[in-house]
């Protein structure tokens, strides 16, 4: 969800048109001829006359297109970044918006200077508008770098906040959280009195501390400045009676959750970001007539008015997955296919767009949600509005045949991972149970063998047992060269004991120690399951996820995120 709008010193200096409508700039700038009366004014001239008339569209495009035309002829880099940049929120379309923001980059390259400060953030935030979060945070921590060049810290917290947000976007909640924190401390402490950023600081933290499922934290903050919004921003007051709306339906309060969902919604202004909070406002009043009242038209009603808005719009908000859900299977039921055909298409391009831009979804529903087999439902579909002759009964025969092929490989898939975990959770409790064996004496495969001496031998097997024991294997910078030191051998040697004793090779010998260390920490301890995979990865000593990932699936035969999902699923004892 979007979160609410930046209070920033520099809004008037820089980018100060932002509130007013977008403006195509058709004319060129190689086709703008500078007015005799302008040919002489400084650029400090020119954008004070810009920012003095920006409510005059035509006036401040006449000052904006000079300064650029003035910037390409001195070949002033700077000054065409920042025009540029400015341009950028005239232009509606996409296309063009973008290409004028990338230009602005290009022409930025080489340079460090504070003006491109705002001039990256508002990049950032053009592709995060687009949803485009990778992209995003390339711009953000290019403006933060600046920033703590410059030791700019008002810049520094802006950009962390939209950093939070990219965060919060790609389902980072947690990490989110703890950087609205820091704002928030940062803004009670450096500026007290000012009401507009207590009042959108309290609104992001609140959000983000629901969206972590911490409801009780989520209403306190809603409560300490509920009052003040309203009397102050009542725009931000309606927003965030919305989030504490959503926070008391996930705490099944749901007659308090509709009258917040209702006063939100109800005067709230459709503008961009608010549109973003009026369709989640309508999807959650639809859920609530689906839980509260049993009353299936009524929710169709608001799902079907949260279809128009995304259509009209195109915002690609993750929670739109529940109201396309709905309705497929509300038409399914009706038997209209031809409806839930067209819902379908939507949605299966609503989670192409979400899945291509990374956006993941706190609902795991619609996170483990099956596209290829929506997309046979899709073709279902298309056969039984197409096929109006005799041939019913064959394709609908063919069809049952194939989901029931389909079904068949599912079902082995799963009783074969299902066997593989049982088999892990099997033997990690035997080893609970068994009691430890002292060894007195390692017995070594014969010299010969490995033509080393058995003292030496021996020596490595011992020290190898106390680097098991000490699990030093966990250190993500082990290798051969520095096992072979602690084990006071060379590398020739101790890759020849591990492969003989061991029966493998380094790499697995340390992999295959990492894994089963994973495995029975990720069985004990209910808080590491929470941890994202590449977090997982590094507990387990590994450099990267795909390495990680990799050794998992070749020592158990599944993947980690199988194995996680169902240690979670196991009943509490």
């Amino acid at each position: 969800m979007v979160t609410p709008l930046k209070t920033i010193k520099w809004f008037s200096k820089i980018i100060c048109f932002l509130c007013i409508s977008n403006v195509c700039v058709a004319q060129k700038s190689n086709d703008f001829k500078i007015p005799d009366s302008l040919a002489d004014k400084s650029y400090t001239y020119l954008f004070g006359q810009f920012r003095k008339n920006y409510t005059d569209t035509i006036t401040s495009l006449l000052y904006l297109k000079t300064s650029l035309a003035k910037a390409t002829k001195e070949d002033d880099k700077l000054k065409k970044a920042i025009t540029l940049n400015t341009l950028s929120a005239y232009e509606e379309d996409k296309v063009e918006k973008i290409a004028l923001i990338k230009q602005a980059v290009l022409e930025s390259e080489g340079l460090e200077n504070i003006e491109l400060i705002p001039v990256y953030t508002n990049v950032g935030g053009i592709y995060h508008d687009y949803y485009e979060y990778a992209s995003a945070l390339t711009y953000y921590l290019k403006a933060l770098e600046l920033s703590e060049k410059f030791n700019i810290e008002e810049y520094r917290y802006i950009i962390l906040t939209d950093i939070a947000k990219v965060k919060e976007g790609i389902g980072k909640h947690d990490e989110a959280l703890t950087l609205y924190r820091k704002c928030l401390n940062y803004g009670n402490t450096k500026y007290p009195n000012d009401t507009i950023r207590r009042i959108t600081n309290v609104i992001n933290i609140a959000e983000s501390l629901r969206n972590n499922k911490k409801y009780d934290s989520a209403s306190y903050y809603y409560n300490t400045i509920v009052n003040i919004a309203y009397q102050k921003l009542p725009s931000y007051g309606r927003i965030l009676s919305i989030n504490e709306g959503i926070n008391q339906y996930y705490q099944k309060k749901y007659l308090d959750a509709e009258k917040l969902l209702t006063k939100g919604a109800s005067k709230l202004e459709m503008n961009p970001e608010s549109q973003t909070y009026y369709i989640v406002s309508q999807i959650y009043q639809g859920k609530l007539q689906q839980l509260q009242y049993n009353n299936k038209e009524k929710a169709k009603a608001y799902y079907l008015k949260v279809d128009s808005i995304q259509t009209a719009t195109g915002l690609i908000i993750p929670e739109i997955s529940t109201a396309y859900d709905f309705l497929i299977s509300y038409y399914k039921d009706k038997g209209d296919f031809k409806k839930q055909l067209d819902i379908t298409n939507k949605f299966l391009k609503l989670k192409t767009v979400i899945s291509s831009r990374h956006i993941q979804t706190t609902d795991r529903l619609y996170a483990e949600f099956d596209t290829p087999q929506l997309l046979k439902n899709k073709q279902a579909l298309i056969n039984k509005l197409e096929n109006k002759t005799n041939t019913t009964t064959i394709y609908l025969g063919l069809l049952i045949l194939g989901f029931l092929f389909l079904f068949i490989m599912q079902y082995t898939r799963y009783k074969k991972h299902k066997k593989r975990y049982n088999t892990i959770i099997s033997n990690l409790n035997k080893k609970e149970k068994e009691t430890p064996v002292i060894e007195d004496k390692i017995t070594p495969t014969p010299v010969q063998k490995l033509n080393i001496d058995e003292a030496v031998i021996t020596s490595v097997l011992k020290k190898l047992k106390t680097f098991e024991t000490k699990k030093e294997f966990l250190q993500t910078d082990i290798n051969i060269s520095i096992l072979a030191k602690k084990c006071n051998t060379n590398t020739k040697y101790l890759s020849k004991i591990i492969n003989i004793h061991k029966g493998k090779s380094f790499i697995n010998y340390i992999n295959d120690h990492r894994i089963d260390y994973i495995l029975k920490e990720l069985k004990e301890n209910s808080t590491l399951q929470l941890y994202t995979i590449k977090s997982i990865s590094e507990e387990a000593g590994f450099n990267t996820a795909e390495s990680f990932a990799t050794a998992f699936k070749k020592k158990t035969g599944i993947k980690p995120s199988y194995y996680i999902r169902n240690l979670k699923n196991e009943p509490i004892i």
